[in-house]
């Protein structure tokens, strides 16, 4: 018998100059559902600004665990960059909201930039401006020294700085 398990999900598809993000968090306490949070949201790909934002609780261990859907509204026109996830702890996770939502919501932020990355790749075949895009997102969205790849001497920054230097620069 597990005693909790979390499972969140989250699905990103291409709409346009927009991406629809869906996400599922499925927690079961004693292998019985607890909570069963479903949430959309689409968000313009250049500003990772959020146009929709919608949740549904199909199980919630209260009724007024309903109230705190109410939060994602604050939502609306926040642009997903850094201090994001701080904003979501402040609004959706607070006691105006839910932070099992807030939880989900910050992942889907998270995946978001992933989907951003996809977006990139599939819409820009030029390997040059492919690149170029890819950097200027990494910069607008403070990937930089993110991990071990995208810190500032790292493989993917060493590359894209290569493919754009002119020969002055050396």
């Amino acid at each position: 018998m597990s005693f909790f398990n979390r499972t969140i999900n989250v699905e990103t598809l291409d709409e346009g100059e927009n991406l629809r993000l869906k996400g599922t968090l499925r927690d079961e306490r004693l292998d019985e559902p607890l909570h069963w949070i479903d949430a959309e949201m689409v968000i313009s790909v250049w500003e990772g600004e959020i146009l929709e934002i919608s949740g549904h609780m199909e199980r919630r261990p209260l009724e007024e665990c309903l109230e705190g859907l109410e939060s994602l509204e604050e939502l609306l026109g926040v642009r997903i960059r850094p201090g994001f996830t701080d904003f979501v702890k402040q609004t959706v996770g607070s006691n105006r909201g839910c932070s099992h939502l807030a939880a989900l919501i910050m992942t889907m932020a998270n995946v978001s930039v992933q989907g951003r990355g996809a977006y990139i790749r599939k819409h820009f075949e030029d390997e040059e401006i492919r690149m170029y895009a890819m950097a200027d997102s990494a910069q607008q969205l403070g990937i930089l020294d993110s991990c071990v790849c995208w810190r500032e001497d790292g493989p993917l920054v060493r590359h894209w700085r290569a493919s754009h230097q002119r020969p002055d620069d050396a």
